[in-house]
């Protein structure tokens, strides 16, 4: 199945101009990047972009896009593909339903597409025992919920163990109201709840898989003390963690930049999968 164009979207809710600019960037960027969709759902949104290794040693990286749980789309992630492509590892991009859907349409969706990619990756040299997931923003609060938590594998055929470790990029961790979030609540919250189901940060029940936790040293404030709160409650959880602060970067050239093939995240994130 053909990759989606922009255009196949439907209207999202408003984001700054500079928000939507970054976006438009990143879409560029990965123009041309060759890969193909599978579809699981109905939604536009429930889909999974695969993008093959040209020499696959079966390693597979999928990976989660952010913006707000509001705005965004899988295929603008295809830039990072070609810097994993060159170690043998194939990446793939995970669609999910976005605000007004909130967490408990969105956190499911994306259940669905590991399920769906774990079923379809073989077909191109990828072993569904050997992946990884990360997100950036809003991207990397789901990528680190779905590698914590144990409550949704066995519900999709999955072996508690299916993520092999999660690599966020400047993530959310911590979405309660007890949280310094700016806005609180997040949009991904459904009226009355208090997040803190919701939050990577409260949910590590038994040891977590490895992590590789990044962010920007000019990332936006109260989401640096996260990674490192997030980071200290997996170690504490008898998690391997490593963290990463790319320096000089902001929230989004940490991934626009740091996730280019020849950026530092980029180039960390790929050996780390290999040494894991």
């Amino acid at each position: 199945m053909a990759l989606l164009r922009r255009e196949d979207y439907p209207d999202q809710l408003p984001r700054p101009e500079a928000v939507l600019a970054y976006q438009q960037e990143l879409w560029e960027k990965s123009r041309d990047v060759e890969g193909a969709d599978v579809a699981w759902g109905d939604d536009i949104y429930q889909r999974v972009s695969i993008y093959p290794a040209p020499n696959p040693n079966g390693d597979v990286f999928a990976f989660i896009h952010g913006g707000r749980w509001t705005s965004g789309h899988k295929e603008a992630m295809a830039f990072m593909a070609p810097g994993f492509h060159a170690a043998g590892i194939t990446f793939a991009s995970l669609g999910h339903r976005l605000a007004p859907a909130t967490y408990d349409d969105g956190f499911p969706d994306l259940c669905n597409g590991l399920a769906c990619l774990s079923a379809n990756v073989d077909r191109v040299g990828g072993d569904p025992q050997r992946i990884f997931i990360g997100g950036h923003s809003s991207g990397g609060h789901y990528a680190a919920q779905l590698a914590v938590t144990r409550d949704w594998q066995a519900r999709h055929g999955l072996a508690r163990d299916v993520i092999k470790g999660c690599l966020p990029i400047s993530g959310v961790y911590d979405v309660s109201s007890e949280a310094d979030f700016d806005d609180w609540p997040p949009p991904c919250l459904s009226d009355g709840d208090d997040g803190r189901e919701k939050s990577p940060q409260y949910r590590i029940a038994e040891t977590p898989p490895p992590s590789l936790v990044t962010w920007g040293s000019e990332d936006y404030p109260f989401l640096i003390p996260q990674g490192k709160a997030f980071a200290q409650a997996l170690a504490d959880g008898g998690g391997d963690v490593e963290t990463l602060e790319i320096p000089g970067k902001t929230h989004f050239t940490v991934l626009g930049e740091g996730a280019d093939p020849a950026g530092a995240w980029n180039k960390r994130a790929v050996s780390w999968i290999s040494e894991h």
